[in-house]
């Protein structure tokens, strides 16, 4: 299924430790080449690293509700 911008799903998936880190050093590096690039290409590059940080976080507090 190809999904749309405006489309929203809920899924359910296992993820380790040591993904969350490596979810984690993927965003440092999109925020820094988003300050390198500048421009428009920046500005897209900045929105990809805000949405990887908000996937982070929602990882993370889906993770922290569990251990409850």
């Amino acid at each position: 299924m190809i999904m749309r911008i405006e489309q929203t799903a809920t899924v359910t998936i296992s993820v380790m430790g040591i993904e969350i880190v490596a979810l984690k050093k993927l965003a440092l590096v999109s925020h820094a080449l988003a300050t390198k690039l500048g421009s428009r290409a920046g500005d897209e590059q900045k929105m990809l690293a805000l949405t990887l940080d908000d996937v982070v976080r929602r990882i993370e507090l889906a993770a922290a509700g569990n251990r409850s």
